[in-house]
């Protein structure tokens, strides 16, 4: 199966426009009757505070993503490229699977250089994202709100209730 990478670098090559510096192949999802600038607000925010973790050296990993609102109830997202949701890892492996029995599937014998940089990249993400989740109070992560890219790392999407905000029901409690 093709990475993103490697379909990156093939649609690339046969590009006229491939010298340009800011060439970029993107795959979007097109949101309608939803309102996507919480979202956007939230990717805002994650970026920020990446930066800052970047700016003290901390070992967090975030996936930053582009969401653009492009009308009030429309919008565009950039699609997580080469992940899985925890829901998706879970039905293909079988309803009593753990998230160790896919790290070996995925990675290796756990005494592999492979599978520990996996476990390392999933222990900084899940680090990153917890701080995020925590500080933004997101709410509504569920097995199909939280994705796994080929590298281990975890990536958080769906930012529809933050701040205790509900989408389209104003302040919630959960």
């Amino acid at each position: 199966m093709e990475s993103s990478k490697e379909q990156d670098a093939r649609v690339k090559a046969n590009s006229p426009f491939r010298n340009l510096r800011t060439w970029k192949l993107m795959k979007i999802i097109v949101k309608s009757n939803d309102d996507v600038r919480q979202e956007a607000f939230a990717m805002q925010i994650i970026n920020q505070m990446d930066q800052i973790w970047q700016m003290c050296k901390c070992n967090l990993w975030i996936k930053s993503y582009e969401i653009i609102a492009t009308g009030h109830m429309c919008g565009l997202m950039e699609f997580v490229s080469d992940s899985l949701s925890i829901h998706g890892i879970k039905e293909k492996l079988g309803p009593n699977s753990t998230l160790v029995d896919y790290f070996r599937r995925q990675f290796g014998k756990p005494s592999s250089a492979r599978y520990k940089k996996a476990v390392e990249n999933f222990t900084s993400s899940l680090a990153a994202y917890s701080l995020v989740c925590y500080i933004l109070q997101i709410k509504d992560r569920h097995n199909g709100n939280i994705l796994m890219d080929i590298e281990g790392h975890i990536v958080h999407i769906d930012f529809g209730f933050l701040l205790s905000n509900a989408p389209g029901k104003g302040v919630s409690m959960e």
